[in-house]
């Protein structure tokens, strides 16, 4: 990797990291107040909604973003090219959703879904008119303004008019304006920033190089879409959207802080490995980095949720949702690999290795659908289940893959989980030790869960940069040198770091 290269993804990765710690507190507070504000049911109708927009959304784009973002030589006319495509096929799939709504609504068995998914299919008129913007400003690594349009549009949709009309008795619909403001406000500014060219283009030389790629990441975020929406599809067909409400709110208490975790690695990574595609040794290296340091904060932090399930359910959502506990508790053991995973995938796209990844999604599927209706029987816990186990297959077939495509043993990849394992045990074991302290003294919930996570915090802390696991000690190392640490700087901070173990030791 560049010099230039490496330093704009470490630039991204700090504006990233600020973004993210921003908004992971705004989406605390938003998740709370709007828990009390709405029922259950109204966030089951959203993710009815949401599948069924995910769904066209794979079609509505055909993967143009991506192939702007990969393509090694991007010409004007490519440009052009994409925005014409997508603006044409957003405003399509817009009618399209509005027409198809009772189709979806008659699946699902609930008629309430219509006026909801009609709203809602406005985001893609709206995303088809800025996905070429937002995809040049990740090609270009522009992240800084990205995070600051993010975080901006987050305050004024969610935190600002979602919970203001929340209040005023907008029921589901506070949820819907909300969403279509932010993306809104994105799209406006991605282009403020981008200033690319929006005059249509039909000539299909331009297209071709586009579509060539762009084609069949389509297929593949489609498959992708049906492989991490089955479980909501299935709810919401056979538990209802009661019960849809009660797993979407358990997944999203998890899978909300590693998304914040990994979107900003998610869009350095991919077009920093573009750029190194053909180098599959730098490739293999940066891959296992990925997946050590990230596996090092993940899995710790799934497993001090899984712990701290009962007060974050009742502080974050209230008394009302108690049912989303041991849901949230299963899931905490298999949402970590779902992002973890990830980086293989990003590996295939930067790659163009896209036929395995078409197959793996197929499989996958049946894979999926096999265990939800086996463990049907269980209910709620059954589906979450089921997801916790279709991720270890993943997991498996993704390394098999990153070993025939980079070289890249299976004793390797393994390894790279181990410090983040290794985190997880101790920071669930203090955290445990905490709380059942506290609770035995009847403390109220929300001081056992400052106490729970200062406790995680710290243990994570203390193990991850005092007593690192070998691994993890390297990867760490080179970040610092990465940013801009000298090599008399780090053997600086070798030398406190054992005067402070010494000194622990000591005392202990």
């Amino acid at each position: 990797m560049s010099k230039n290269l490496a330093s704009k993804a470490v630039s991204g990765i700090k504006w990233g990291t600020a973004s993210t710690v921003a908004n992971a507190i705004m989406q605390i507070g938003y998740t709370a107040v709007m828990a009390r504000l709405l029922s259950p049911d109204a966030f089951g109708l959203v993710a009815l909604a949401g599948v069924v927009l995910r769904f066209g959304a794979y079609f509505a784009n055909l993967g143009l973003n991506k192939a702007i973002v990969q393509k090694e030589e991007l010409l004007p006319e490519h440009i052009r090219a994409a925005f014409t495509s997508s603006f044409i096929l957003g405003a399509a799939f817009t009618g399209i959703t509005w027409l198809a709504a009772p189709v979806a609504a008659v699946f699902f068995k609930n008629p309430d879904a219509i006026p909801v998914i009609r709203v809602m299919a406005l985001m893609f008129l709206i995303n088809g008119a800025s996905s070429t913007a937002v995809s040049l400003m990740e090609r270009n690594m522009q992240f800084k303004a990205l995070s600051i349009l993010e975080t901006a549009s987050y305050v004024i949709s969610y935190l600002g008019a979602g919970v203001i009309l929340a209040y005023l008795d907008f029921g589901v619909y506070s949820l819907i304006y909300a969403t279509l403001l932010q993306f809104l406000i994105v799209s406006i500014g991605a282009y403020a920033v981008t200033r690319h060219n929006i005059l249509f283009l039909f000539n299909w030389d331009a297209y071709k190089p586009l579509f060539a790629y762009g084609s069949r990441m389509s297929i593949i975020s489609f498959l992708e879409f049906l492989t991490i929406n089955l479980d909501t599809i299935l709810i919401g067909r056979f538990l209802g959207e009661y019960k849809l409400g009660i797993y979407n709110r358990s997944r999203e208490l998890v899978s909300q802080p590693m998304h914040m975790l990994t979107r900003t690695l998610i869009k350095v990574i991919f077009p920093s490995f573009s750029q190194m595609q053909s180098d599959n040794e730098k490739l293999g290296k940066a891959y296992l980095s990925s997946i050590t340091l990230l596996a090092a904060i993940i899995i710790p932090i799934c497993f001090g949720i899984l712990v701290a399930a009962p007060e974050i359910v009742r502080i974050l959502l209230g008394e009302k949702w108690s049912e989303a506990i041991p849901v949230l508790q299963i899931l905490c053991l298999g949402i970590p690999l779902s992002f973890l995973t990830m980086f293989a995938g990003i590996i295939c796209d930067a790659k163009a290795i896209l036929n395995i990844k078409i197959i793996l999604n197929i499989v996958l599927m049946v894979v999926i659908a096999v265990f939800f209706f086996a463990l049907q029987g269980f209910g709620l816990l059954g589906f979450a289940t089921a997801v916790v186990l279709a991720e270890f297959v993943k997991m498996g077939f993704y390394q098999k893959v990153m070993t025939d495509a980079l070289g890249i043993s299976y004793r390797q990849q393994v390894s790279a989980y181990l410090p983040g394992l290794i985190n997880g045990c101790i920071v669930a074991v203090a955290i445990y030790m905490v709380s059942s302290l506290l609770n035995s003294f009847d403390v109220p919930f929300i001081v056992v869960l400052v106490a729970q996570i200062a406790t995680g915090a710290v243990s994570l802390g203390v193990f991850t940069l005092l007593f690192p696991h070998k691994l993890l000690r390297n990867e760490i190392s080179q970040i610092l040198l990465k940013l801009g640490i000298s090599e008399k700087t780090d053997s600086l901070y070798n030398r406190i770091i054992h005067k402070y173990k010494t000194y622990i030791i000591k005392e202990a």
